[in-house]
């Protein structure tokens, strides 16, 4: 009798077992999934651009072992860029596409959009959120524990200070650091890059395995306060002469040792063989003028807030042992929508889950070398600023311009030296080169092969840039701009007129997009959300109690599922031995 009823709770539970093993995968784990997102990192700030001045070794080692991603676009400012990181979603199909969310504006991603991290839920993922939002928090539902993480140590806020962890607004000062729901008080002021990697690590070391793992590094750096590391006395960075410019570099080289260190404990824990690591910035460096931090984008034009390359043509690199094709570049088109299908498709999802996006599963394209990729791509409507861009192959078309063309120029210092360092030397000795050897028996991508790969991602623009960087400048805020970004990347020359065709084609497909464009949700400050009102702290500031209960419903189903998962595996067990 006890075996027949056995029979009976497992055919009831048939579905729910099918449904988790088409998840998993049959023969295969769905792999850790680690994301390093830097904020307002410039195109020139990393070695494998070509740049001497900044060491950064272990980000360096990621991209020569794995694929250096080169044409990888992303909005011009945070919050929209991490909108249509999460979302796969052109920002301007939900009104977010303008600037960031300030403090105390009540206004945040739209709760009916589901996001990367409830879709991987659905695939038994543990999801980890470290470090910063910026996705809206007037009311507790809009924040990391009610839109799909399991936990979130961080800040609600577009920067903090990195000792602090406080934030300004228009007269309304507070601090703003969280864990969970709740003001993380009585914090050591430890360097905040430090602060998220010690917690990235601990998460990692407590890791119940064979779960997969979503973990987020949201890091502050190396966004402005220009706020240096207590501990960081390079050599090769005393060497920068500009005062600002030295600290930042030893901002960029902490964030280069949080790469390291993460990705060391992944090999202790041994998770590094089933881990998929992707390294992206938000958009480009603020080179000049609001919120500066003194990055780079040499030799593009442009900065944060702008459509030229030095405001979207981010930094990004991808590795995972699973790449089958690795130690390249990767030159077609990948938008930052496109992160959403691709990480869901790595983990085993089925791309039917995610609906209508915007974003394009690229995995096997990047895994195998094949396949074609996306040929155009929205960069944005912005109706306010009256900006907009696209893309279609290597032609790209502006018009309008931020701040009378004041970001539109070459700002930046080119990092490149007349001495030789022992370049590949150092990238050998990286905590990433030794952790790949240690841990997956290496070997790692050698020095020739590194340097034809910098070679390859260094972008080579007019023989005499200086010339462009005093007099030349076509600014699209007077005609329509076309670019050649391929021949072209520094958009020096406007060929709108000799490729009129391409350009009405671009005309149209920005039509197009203006017709389904939501207008900005631009909300005043509110002044309830002044910090003064609970402790001196940035807080939601709107009821939102009912809400809050269905959101912990969710976390509670996903947790069930998985442990449900497990009882049928044991109880399987227990079927064979009675037998």
């Amino acid at each position: 009798m006890r075996y027949f009823s056995i029979i009976s709770m497992i055919i009831s539970l048939l579905p729910l077992i099918l449904t988790i093993d088409c998840v998993l995968g049959l023969y295969e784990t769905p792999p850790h999934i680690i994301v390093f997102m830097a904020d307002d990192l410039g195109w020139n700030d990393v070695g494998f651009h070509g740049s001497n001045q900044i060491p950064t070794p272990n980000i360096d080692a990621l991209a020569y072992n794995g694929i250096i991603l080169n044409r990888h676009y992303v909005l011009p400012s945070s919050t929209p860029s991490r909108i249509a990181f999460f979302t796969g979603l052109y920002p301007i199909r939900i009104g977010m596409q303008g600037d960031g969310i300030r403090g105390g504006e009540p206004r945040g991603l739209p709760l009916h959009i589901k996001i990367l991290p409830e879709h991987l839920r659905g695939l038994g993922y543990v999801t980890k959120l470290i470090g910063k939002w910026h996705m809206g928090f007037h009311t507790l539902q809009y924040t990391p524990l009610h839109r799909g993480f399991d936990t979130f140590f961080g800040f609600y806020n577009s920067h903090i200070t990195y000792y602090d962890y406080e934030y300004s607004n228009q007269n309304m000062t507070g601090y703003d650091m969280h864990c969970g729901d709740d003001p993380a008080y009585g914090m050591k002021r430890e360097y905040a890059t430090d602060l998220f990697t010690n917690e990235a690590i601990k998460i990692i070391e407590n890791h119940e395995l064979p779960r997969p793992l979503y973990l987020q590094i949201s890091h502050l750096a190396v966004h402005a306060p220009i706020e240096q590391p207590d501990d960081s006395s390079r050599d090769e960075i005393v060497q920068i002469r500009e005062p600002n410019r030295r600290k930042y570099a030893k901002m960029v080289s902490k964030l280069d040792e949080s790469v390291g260190r993460v990705v060391h404990a992944l090999g202790e824990k041994g998770m590094l063989r089933d881990s998929l690591i992707l390294f992206l910035t938000d958009n480009g460096a603020a080179s000049i003028g609001r919120y500066r931090n003194y990055g780079s984008n040499y030799p593009l034009r442009g900065t944060k807030y702008t459509l030229y390359e030095g405001g979207v043509r981010g930094v990004a690199a991808l590795w995972s042992s699973r790449l089958e094709k690795g130690a390249r570049v990767f030159k077609k088109l990948i938008h930052i929508t496109d992160w959403l299908p691709t990480l869901y498709s790595a983990a085993g999802g089925d791309l039917k889950d995610l609906g209508k996006i915007d974003g394009i599963d690229q995995w096997r394209v990047l895994s195998e070398g094949q396949g074609h990729g996306r040929e155009k791509l929205l960069l944005n409507i912005d109706e306010v600023m009256i900006t907009e861009g696209a893309i279609y192959s290597r032609f790209k078309l502006l018009r309008g311009s931020v701040g009378n063309g004041y970001y539109d120029k070459y700002y930046g210092d080119s990092g490149r030296t007349l001495e030789t360092p022992p370049y590949t030397e150092v990238v050998l000795k990286s905590a990433v080169s030794q952790s790949i050897t240690y841990h997956l028996g290496g070997p790692v991508t050698q020095p020739s092969t590194m340097v034809q790969l910098r070679r390859e991602a260094t972008v080579q623009c007019h023989p005499n840039m200086s010339y462009y960087y005093r007099h030349s400048f076509t600014f699209c805020n007077v005609t329509e701009c076309l670019f050649d970004i391929v021949n072209d990347p520094c958009e020096t020359k406007n060929i709108a007129e000799a490729y009129a065709r391409i350009a009405r084609d671009l005309d149209l497909y920005l039509e197009h997009y203006g017709r389904v464009l939501m207008k900005q949700i631009r909300k005043p400050v509110d002044w309830l959300a002044d910090p003064k009102r609970r402790n001196n702290t940035w807080e939601p500031w709107m009821n939102s109690r009912a809400t809050i209960c269905v959101q912990n419903i969710g976390t509670i189903y996903v947790n069930l599922v998985y442990y449900i998962h497990v009882s049928i595996i044991f109880i399987s067990i227990l079927m064979n031995n009675f037998i």
